[in-house]
């Protein structure tokens, strides 16, 4: 009797199971727009009539059977390995809760919380295993490579619906990102301000957002930097109004003021495009903390009082010659004032070599796409991720100034021996990466990620810029042209 493979069957009906679910997905979608859906039901009732063919069959019946118990049992594995990894993060969350609030009542920890905090820390470092009690070890029942396959997949996913979640919310939570929040919300809560500096596209004003909603609790008021603002439009100025048939001068609040006084903090984005004039104002406003109060010169000097929950967060770009328009450097005083609170905001897989995985990058152009289960679209392939993921962190390292083994050959002779970096202008930056592929994951197939990338190059305006682009993509074997 002839053997019987049970593989091809499997592989039909996996992937019969996951078409059948994007059917009745666009089904779903299609209909609450009232769009006919006919052609999708022939579709998935075809899918349907293979599924129970194969699950009828004398040889492929039993096979399917086998390999759902088998699935069920490594998801079961998987289900117990996310609950453990779940309880490490909670631990290490609620320790740096505890932080936090003594960090906001401006005292020290108990010797208590410290043992608690050190205990959760432990805890949250800890090697993943099932909860005491639990029966069995989620790990002993991974005996074969299919189950371990099928955990490894199942967990990949999870964290890439995570990081899904964490983008949309505004800011994926990278390691470099979560040490920043960790080391600056307990001066954060005090009142103390926060400079973030870094390059553009770099995600600064995403992690001052995330700082300011997660951290303190509180929406932001965020003030654009440009080179005329002034300091009434950031306090407050005066304004002639109707009232009662007669003419009067009343005061209308900045969101600065705003923030002050109604506790809350205020992001001042890209501050080193505000004129030298504002910044010595800000340089008394940055010495401020919860409870003092301040004369407001214009509204008359009348004084408030600054609420708890007030701070100041501002972002500024490298100061970097030849890049950034209207930029001024920040004196020594206005820097000083920050203190300890200055943090650069690197790109992702900033210090990892040419040669290695930019596994930063590449989360992040999964977490773009991404439906909210983890799973990726069918017509934008994982390798292309990972291509479209490699070229991003080069280019971006290539921004920043790296000249090292590999970096090299994307620097041009001139660049190299002024010290320049080999991009002047334009880079693949994390929220272009991001806006290019929901571009081509949103185009339902029209637009390919060959073309939106050479559209990306065809608006570049520096034209070294351009071709230094262009031959990075090209090296990812992609078309640009």
């Amino acid at each position: 009797m002839e053997q019987f493979d049970p593989a091809p069957a499997v592989a039909e009906a996996t992937a019969l199971l996951h078409e059948r679910a994007e059917l009745v997905r666009a089904i779903r979608l299609d209909s609450g727009l009232g769009a006919d859906t006919s052609a999708l039901t022939r579709e998935r009732e075809a899918a349907d009539a293979r599924l129970a063919e194969l699950w009828d069959g004398e040889r492929t019946g039993p096979a399917l059977s086998d390999a759902a118990t088998e699935r069920a049992v490594a998801l079961r594995s998987a289900v117990s390995a996310r609950r453990a990894l779940r309880g490490r993060a909670e631990a290490a969350a609620r320790a740096e809760s505890i932080t936090a609030q003594a960090a906001r009542s401006g005292r020290s920890l108990s010797r208590g919380e410290r043992e608690l905090v050190a205990a959760l820390t432990r805890a949250g470092a800890g090697t993943p295993h099932a909860p005491a009690g639990s029966a069995p070890d989620w790990t002993a029942v991974v005996t074969t490579a299919v189950r371990r396959d099928v955990v490894v997949e199942a967990l990949a996913r999870q964290e890439l619906a995570t990081a899904r979640a964490q983008l949309r919310d505004g800011l994926l939570l990278t390691g470099q990102m979560r040490g920043i929040i960790r080391e600056a919300l307990p001066g954060l809560l005090r009142g103390d301000p926060v400079l973030l500096v870094g390059e553009t596209g770099g995600a600064k004003t995403a992690l001052a957002e995330h700082l300011s909603r997660a951290g303190v609790g509180h929406e932001p008021e965020l003030v654009s930097g440009f080179g005329d603002i002034t300091s009434a439009q950031l306090l407050g100025t005066h304004e002639l109004r109707a009232e009662g048939g007669a003419t009067v001068s009343a005061f209308v609040p900045g969101p600065l003021h705003r923030a002050m006084t109604e506790g809350r903090p205020v992001i001042l984005d890209e501050v080193n495009a505000m004129p030298p004039e504002f910044l010595k104002r800000l340089n008394r406003i940055l010495q401020l903390r919860p409870g003092d109060r301040i004369g407001i010169q214009e509204n008359g000097g009348r004084e408030i009082r600054i609420a708890q929950g007030f701070a100041i967060l501002a972002t500024a770009n490298e100061q970097t010659p030849h890049r950034y328009r209207g930029l001024d450097r920040l004196s020594a005083e206005l820097v000083n004032r920050f203190g300890a609170n200055a943090y650069r905001v690197h790109y992702p897989d900033t210090g990892m070599a040419y040669e290695g995985f930019p596994r930063e990058n590449t989360l992040l152009a999964a977490a773009a796409v991404a439906d909210r289960h983890g799973r990726l679209p069918a017509d934008i392939p994982a390798a292309d991720l990972a291509r479209v993921a490699r070229a991003a962190f080069i280019s971006q390292q290539v921004f920043a100034g790296e000249h090292g083994e590999g970096f090299a050959e994307y620097v041009s002779t001139e660049r190299d021996i002024d010290g320049r970096p080999g991009l002047e202008e334009s880079v693949l930056a994390p929220r272009t990466l991001v806006a290019i592929l929901q571009k081509v994951a949103g185009s339902a197939g029209a637009v390919s990620l060959d073309r939106a990338l050479t559209r990306f190059v065809e608006g570049i305006m520096h034209a070294e810029d351009r071709r230094v682009l262009a031959l990075i993509l090209t090296g990812q074997g992609f078309r640009i042209g």
